[in-house]
């Protein structure tokens, strides 16, 4: 199972962050939600405050084996000019390590231009910020190498599943959807 970081802002879409927090700890997966807002409890989108258990400038990166970024309103307005979110995206994509974003927040993976010549989705509107990759408008979730990308808080279920797949295997995935559908 895979060690993942998932980033927290103030503004970030609230499904988004707790829905694929839910299906990576369902599957095994060991998930740090750290705040890079200089305090543990940030308030989402929805404004119920949650708590998290760390702060971004106590994480080192090297201890995981990918970072979750969730979107919403938060990833535009707030992380995309936050001083570190530039170094945390390239320490994961030049070590070869899942990056994954969902709704606005690929922008800022396509921006530093790791998805040129990949395949990934973004909310509508965010597209023309990515340099240079090949959109595409009608998949919820696109994996593309170590990169996965969501469209929007609708598929966030499918972008947690995406990357449990990536470190565990189909035969696992279809395990954990399964057990989310309350099938056996």
């Amino acid at each position: 199972m895979a060690k993942l970081l998932m980033l927290f802002v103030d503004g970030v879409e609230d499904t988004e962050a707790i829905a694929t927090l839910d299906v990576l700890t369902r599957g095994g997966h060991e998930v740090t939600c750290a705040s890079m807002m200089g305090r543990k409890t940030i308030n989402p989108k929805l404004g119920r405050a949650l708590t998290l258990e760390a702060l971004i400038e106590n994480i080192r990166l090297d201890d995981f084996d990918g970072v979750v970024i969730p979107g919403g309103p938060g990833s535009f307005k707030i992380m995309c000019y936050h001083p570190q979110i530039d170094s945390i995206i390239s320490y994961f994509a030049n070590n070869k390590k899942l990056v994954s974003a969902i709704c606005a927040a690929p922008f800022m993976i396509g921006r530093l231009g790791y998805l040129k010549d990949r395949n990934f989705t973004v909310h509508p509107g965010f597209e023309d910020q990515v340099i240079g990759g090949n959109y595409l408008r009608e998949k919820g979730v696109v994996r593309d190498g170590n990169f996965i990308t969501g469209k929007s808080m609708w598929y966030s279920h499918e972008f947690g599943l995406e990357i449990d797949e990536y470190f565990n295997g189909k035969e696992h995935r279809e395990n954990l959807e399964k057990s989310c559908k309350g099938e056996k």
